[in-house]
């Protein structure tokens, strides 16, 4: 049977391997996100829930056609960690505190994630990340990116967020109104292909607005080579050498009959200077136990391999 194999930042990744729910929980990243790049002064709530003197608010929610973001914020009390939970190095786990988020559910007009594909590969994916000790960041993407014939995400819907708090009784509830932006995207469809070996990359299409960047790859020969090839992680650069931080990042063969490997990125929104994207695939070091942990640095950064013949770049404005 075909599986659905995720690529993420570093921090994700790591937090997957450490631990975390697969196909939900994040690791908090120092990325700008785009309700951070909106976002310039605090925001009244859009929908807020109360129990047990704690209150959760949503204070911002952007669809801007490449991915849904929601900035929930927590207050009502003094809690001793952040709402994500925290990585324990020692333990080689995250711990909860009372008030961190332990579960997380979410409906589409009613309808849960879980019933709107037959499985993780063409149903829309969640994730969340911490802002700081009393926010978070929810991330919605749909599938429509990993394969042909997948729905996109509604324009206009109602978000129902089921939030459970590690202490609470019974999960806050929230009803958002999300509303796509007005907001036309920049389409690209440069097709360009490389070859590693025995496999090729092709950079099929790319999505930018102002609030993120969406990338799509696709593989071929990734699956009849996978123990050559299943290793290779990516960044992604403008032309004046700032890397894109990564927001969301997945990654499938399950979608096609060819066992074409597809994945989508959605990265953090260009600089309105920026000319270009390089794509720069590489090979991370883990350590040698084989736990899943990247190998680091003497300043701490995953020591990374790059694959030149795989490096390619697209122009974003003439």
């Amino acid at each position: 049977m075909k599986k659905a194999y995720k690529v993420l930042s570093t921090a994700a990744l790591a937090a997957i391997m450490l631990g975390g729910a697969a196909w939900s929980y994040v690791e908090a990243a120092p990325a700008k996100t785009a309700v951070q790049n909106k976002e310039t002064k605090k925001a009244s709530a859009i929908a807020s829930t109360t129990q047990g003197g704690i209150t959760l608010s949503a204070t911002k929610a952007i669809h801007d056609g490449n991915l849904i973001q929601v900035k929930l914020e927590r207050s009502g009390k003094e809690f001793s960690g952040e709402m994500t939970g925290k990585y324990d190095p020692e333990l080689e786990e995250v711990i909860y505190a009372e008030g961190s988020i332990d579960n997380m559910e979410m409906l589409i007009d009613g309808k849960p994630l879980h019933s709107l594909g037959r499985s993780h590969a063409n149903r829309p994916d969640l994730r969340w990340s911490a802002v700081g000790e009393n926010a978070v960041l929810i991330s919605l993407t749909d599938a429509s990116w990993l394969g042909d014939n997948i729905k996109a995400l509604p324009d206009k819907f109602t978000l129902t967020a089921k939030v459970h708090l590690k202490g609470s009784k019974e999960p806050f509830k929230l009803n958002i109104p999300i509303q796509k932006s007005a907001e036309k995207p920049i389409m690209l469809q440069p097709n360009v292909t490389k070859t590693s070996g025995k496999m090729t990359m092709t950079l099929k299409k790319a999505s930018l607005t102002s609030t993120s960047s969406r990338v799509q790859l696709i593989l071929k020969g990734y699956m009849k080579n996978r123990g050559e090839y299943q290793s290779i992680s990516y960044d992604f650069v403008d032309d004046q050498g700032n890397e894109l931080k990564m927001l969301s990042g997945k990654g499938t063969d399950e979608n096609n009959k060819n066992d074409d490997m597809y994945h989508d990125f959605i990265l953090e929104g260009l600089d309105k200077s920026a000319k270009s994207i390089t794509v720069k695939p590489y090979k991370p070091e883990f350590k040698e136990d084989n736990s899943g942990l990247y190998k680091l640095d003497s300043e701490g950064n995953v020591i990374k391999h790059y694959i030149k013949e795989l490096e390619m770049t697209i122009p974003v404005k003439s």
